[in-house]
């Protein structure tokens, strides 16, 4: 038996895409980072235009404190995290702030551990997270979508970490989540050219897993998250979960999560509902599936 997908737009996919289509209101922004909520997707817009969004120090810790927030929403069911304007996704840190941020040792290890907290803070949302990505993800920017799920990216954007060029280094858990996406020795070229490389070359890598015409980014982003909305709840952090497990051993931590999981999945009214549905030919009807 065979269940088609709707190919037409529901409302609120179409309420999620308008979101997505505009830059969020002045008001809502705070440190160029504004928060937005479709009922159970959260959407977070980097927003200094002007700059390309280049992110400051108190971006990252606003960042940081957004999903440390989400991580326990329990009615959240995917995030988004985007650009302001027509230029970039990120371009990178502001380097206007470096003298009072960078210049020493010891500012240059605060600064990069408030990076590295927000990358795991992104990465530890038990739920997917997407990157929506539109024009250049540089520097800082690419280092924050290599910490999302999946990156869907227009055809004119352009991905890169160039810090050769000002004499600063990359920390630990930044080249580590890059790493796990593309290899060591793409990490390599990457720092050591300097190069902005096009979204063709980002996808041959797999940073980028969509290319899409620039005017068609909201609804692609929207597209997914409705689909993944509209799926089993128990089905998407697992799938999460053990995805990130791939190459590394498993902690007594992870095997009691995926336990709960499987307990969930196996007893809960997901599974007795995606049966159901299959036999009688129809959409399954899960819990907390609409984005709205």
């Amino acid at each position: 038996m065979t269940i088609t997908q709707e190919s037409t737009a529901t409302e609120p996919e179409l309420a999620l895409r308008q979101l997505l289509e505009n830059d969020p209101p002045a008001d809502l922004v705070t440190d160029r980072v504004a928060l937005q909520r479709q009922g159970s997707v959260a959407v977070v817009t980097l927003s200094h235009p002007k700059a390309h969004n280049a992110l400051a120090l108190a971006s990252w810790q606003r960042l940081r404190s957004i999903f440390d927030e989400l991580a326990h929403d329990p009615t959240l069911r995917a995030a988004v995290i985007r650009g302001a304007g027509t230029k970039a996704f990120a371009a990178g840190a502001d380097i206007k702030e470096f003298p009072r941020t960078r210049m020493t040792a010891a500012d240059a290890t605060h600064y990069n551990e408030f990076v590295a907290q927000t990358l795991r803070a992104v990465s530890a949302v038990p739920v997917p997270v997407i990157a929506a990505i539109r024009g250049l993800a540089v520097g800082g920017g690419c280092e924050l979508s290599t910490a999302c799920d999946v990156r869907i990216a227009t055809e004119d954007a352009r991905f890169g970490i160039p810090i050769g060029r000002l004499g600063v280094i990359l920390g630990y858990t930044e080249a580590d989540a890059a790493a796990r996406l593309i290899g060591p020795a793409a990490l390599k070229y990457l720092l050591f050219s300097g190069d902005l490389i096009y979204v063709e070359d980002a996808q041959r890598l797999g940073l980028v897993q969509k290319i899409v015409p620039t005017h068609e980014l909201a609804s692609a982003t929207a597209k997914l998250v409705t689909r993944i909305c509209c799926q089993s709840a128990v089905t998407m952090r697992a799938s999460k979960l053990v995805a990130d497990m791939h190459g590394r051993a498993l902690t007594a931590a992870d095997t009691e999560l995926l336990s709960r999981l499987s307990v969930e999945a196996y007893e809960g009214e997901d599974l007795q509902e995606g049966v159901a549905a299959f036999e009688q030919g129809r959409r399954p009807v899960f819990n907390q599936q609409e984005v709205n």
